[in-house]
């Protein structure tokens, strides 16, 4: 309980009984249950939601405010990981610089641009989905948040860590494939209770499920051919990139 304080308390702002004593084997131990903190993410999103829909007729409106909450409730840590890593890979250097560039709390033009086709993706896919299988934004963005967190807990087991020392480095060294395993299990679960409560297609989303745990461990392969292994940062940018993606997956098999 501790660790998933803690993890709770690393990952969001959301405030957490417990977790008053860092314990970085804990903390580690903890990424298991990553896909936890979505569920309680999605589940603000969606109480968050359906009080505005009453008062906020534009979809579009909605579809703003839902992204924007969920960037207020990790305070944009993944966001920064997903700027500070394309500005590193698209720099086209060496490993070594690639990783002193992500490094740099500066924000280059590939971090902005990725920045802005992200929002632009994200609002929009989640609009477009909403309004073609009328489903509320509210019930998707309950759902998004457990089916993009557990790319990077395969990260986190299959892959090195790409720098002598990070925090990301507590999650890699203490995350093994059985880890993985009772994630991605966490994840299926969670899935089947959201679509029969909600009546949504189990199927489709455990095939969404598949592909974000292929390409999750794909991504991982590449930043390992690229950087050397994975880093806080590539974490927070498969994470946000995961978000898109499951979006974008929804609105297709949905």
């Amino acid at each position: 309980m501790n660790g998933l304080a803690l993890l709770f308390k690393f990952m969001t702002r959301l405030p957490f009984p417990g977790g008053n004593k860092f314990d970085s084997k804990a903390l580690g131990n903890s990424m298991k249950w990553f896909p936890i903190v979505g569920l309680i993410i999605g589940v603000i999103n969606f109480i968050v939601a359906g009080l505005l829909e009453t008062v906020i007729p534009s979809p579009v409106l909605m579809g703003i405010l839902l992204v924007t909450l969920d960037v207020i409730i990790t305070g944009g840590l993944h966001l920064d990981g997903l700027a500070d890593t394309f500005d590193g890979i698209f720099s086209y250097r060496s490993k070594q610089k690639m990783l002193e560039i992500m490094k740099d709390s500066r924000v280059g033009t590939n971090g902005v641009l990725v920045l802005v086709l992200y929002f632009i993706f994200k609002i929009a896919f989640l609009v477009e989905a909403s309004e073609l299988f009328g489903v509320s934004q509210g019930v998707i963005m309950l759902i998004v948040p457990v089916l993009s967190r557990i790319s990077g807990v395969i990260n986190c087991a299959f892959e090195p860590y790409a720098r002598p020392t990070g925090m990301g480095k507590t999650f890699v060294e203490n995350t093994d494939k059985l880890g993985a395993g009772i994630a991605y299990g966490t994840v299926a679960a969670i899935l089947y209770g959201v679509s029969g409560y909600f009546g949504l297609p189990y199927l489709n989303l455990f095939l969404v499920l598949n592909i974000l745990s292929i390409s999750g461990f794909l991504f991982g392969k590449l930043m390992t051919k690229k950087i050397g292994g994975i880093t806080g940062d590539t974490l927070g940018a498969l994470l946000e990139l995961s978000s898109v993606l499951s979006l974008v997956l929804i609105y297709i098999f949905l």
